[in-house]
Formats: C-alpha cells, sequence, structure tokens
C-alpha cells in the first residue's frame, strides 16, 4: 500500500465517535455488517449499476462515493474510470473497505455534514442509504452538489416506505408491523422515510438540471434468494433489541425503554419471521428505492 493520505487512518477503525454519526443506527464496526452490507448490495447493486451507466460513467472521470459501506459501487467505478479516473470513497468508519487496494481509489474517513469536502472537483457524486438516515440531510445533498463540476452528474438513492405491503394476506401484517415498528424507532435518530420522494424537487432546487427518477421495490418471496436480502437486516434489529448500552444506539433505546411492551411486541414478531421468509405462500413487497439524479450546468 501507499502513503497514509491515500488510506483511511486505521487509528480511527472500531473508535469511531458515535456523537458524529448524524443519525445512523448502525455503524459498519459491529460484527455482521458485512453480511448485512452483502445483502443490500445482492439487491440494489444491479439498479444503481444502470443509473450510473445511463449517466455516462466512463473512463477519466472523477468520482465520489459518499458512504461508500463495503465498498460495491467504489468498486464498480474503480472499473469503469480506469487508469485514468480516480475514485474517492468515503464512511465514517471505512473499516469495511480495507482490503480494496485499487490504485486509482482512495479511501477517506469523512462525516459528509461537517468535514470538508473539494468543490466542482467531480464527474460524479453518488450515495445509496445515506442521507435518509441523517438528521443535516439537505446540508449534506447541498454540500454534494456544490462538489459536483461543470456538467458533472449527482445520484442520489433512498428507500421509500410508501410500497410497503404484502403480495398475500399470508404473513402481510406481521412483518409490515415489523417493518413499521422500526422505522417508527428510527426516528429517534432522526431517520425519514418518506424523504426519497422529496429527492428530485430538492435537486431542482439546488440549480440542477436534467433531472429526474425512478423508483424500484423488491418484492420478498418466501423461500427464494429475494426473501435472504431481509434475513440480515432483521438480524440487526434483533440487535437493536437486545444492546441496551451501546452509545451508538442510545436514541433508538431511549425509546424503547420509554415504550417497554413495544421492545417485547417487535421481539415477538422477530422470532415468527424466520419461518416466513422461507414460506413459498409468502410475499410481501419491501420499501422502494428511490433514484434521483441531476446535472450541473455546464
Amino acid at each position: 500500500m501507499e502513503s497514509s493520505s491515500k488510506y483511511y487512518d486505521q487509528s480511527k477503525v472500531g473508535a469511531v465517535d458515535t456523537r458524529k454519526q448524524g443519525g445512523y443506527v448502525i455503524d459498519n464496526s459491529w460484527e455482521g455488517e458485512g453480511a448485512r452490507l452483502a445483502a443490500l448490495e445482492a439487491a440494489f447493486d444491479p439498479a444503481t449499476r444502470r443509473h450510473l451507466d445511463a449517466v455516462g460513467v466512463k473512463e477519466g472521470w472523477r468520482c465520489l462515493e459518499v458512504g461508500a459501506g463495503a465498498g460495491s459501487v467504489a468498486r464498480w467505478l474503480c472499473d469503469r474510470v480506469g487508469e485514468s479516473g480516480h475514485v474517492l470513497a468515503t464512511d465514517l468508519n471505512p473499516v469495511l473497505l480495507e482490503g480494496l487496494d485499487l490504485e486509482n481509489l482512495e479511501v477517506r474517513t469523512h462525516d459528509i455534514l461537517r468535514d470538508d469536502l473539494p468543490e466542482a472537483a467531480f464527474d460524479l457524486v453518488h450515495s445509496r442509504l445515506v442521507l435518509e438516515h441523517l438528521p443535516g440531510r439537505e446540508d449534506a445533498l447541498q454540500r454534494m452538489a456544490a462538489a459536483l463540476a461543470p456538467g458533472g452528474w449527482l445520484v442520489v438513492e433512498d428507500l421509500d416506505w410508501s410500497s410497503l405491503g404484502g403480495c398475500t394476506r399470508k404473513g402481510a401484517v406481521l412483518i409490515g408491523g415489523l417493518f413499521r415498528g422500526f422505522a417508527s424507532v428510527m426516528k429517534a435518530s432522526g431517520y425519514d422515510q418518506r424523504f426519497a420522494r422529496r429527492l428530485p424537487v430538492l435537486l431542482n432546487g439546488l440549480g440542477l438540471v436534467d433531472v429526474g427518477a425512478e423508483g424500484r421495490a423488491v418484492v420478498l418471496l418466501g423461500g427464494t434468494e429475494s426473501a435472504e436480502w431481509a434475513r440480515p437486516n432483521l438480524d440487526r434489529f434483533r440487535r437493536l433489541l437486545t444492546e441496551e448500552d451501546a452509545p451508538a444506539i442510545a436514541p433508538v433505546q431511549r425509546v424503547l425503554n420509554l415504550v417497554p411492551p413495544l421492545r417485547k411486541v417487535l421481539a415477538d414478531r422477530l422470532e415468527r419471521v424466520d419461518s416466513l421468509l422461507a414460506d413459498p405462500e409468502f410475499g410481501f413487497v419491501a420499501p422502494m428505492m428511490m433514484t434521483a439524479w441531476g446535472r450541473r450546468p455546464d
């Protein structure tokens, strides 16, 4: 590896200041987080790559990946922009990016709400499942837009929960209540389950052009790979119900402690959901991934 200017500071791994986490309920250093992010990548990477292809990502581009997670999008971008391009992948805790030893990749420990970004520097700025967690999400969006070079594209992806519902009656009440219960709990940390639908209007307000948006909902079918997307995420929620002293989730725990029956209800539902995900008679429409895009005028 090259100098530390290209790679993140190892001393920061596993010691992220939770006061800087904006609204994240889950930190990358938690055990099992790699498996959870891998499931999300399997579910959402194909559509993400399609949208990035559509805006014309090509050799030589300078790209910024905000909240890079486990790095699947950053890897794809590095391959697409080639040796003459450059990808900056940022995260509050980039521990899961440790294995990405690519010459055209820079990994940086970075808080999009507080830390500086170069202005007018990138042909593409992309984030997925980041802004919906941040109380200062509109400020973050504005900073990301300011980082675009003239003609550069901003592509933002977050979940919109309006699609949530059962394909069949079996299990719909159980898992629907589970999703909604945890969405309500996550509001304590600033989560906004309706933010994604506002993205195209916000991009227009930032002066971007060629603005558009598309929503895609994954259907969970019992006994298929689509249902496996939900399992590690539900496992993480199970941890939220039991790790009462974890400081990163203190706002969530305060809500659960204020409403003790809620903790029991959610735990009971989680115990019943594993068999449901394996049941071929079960079908459920998950929250919709809303992708919005816009271009900085030349």
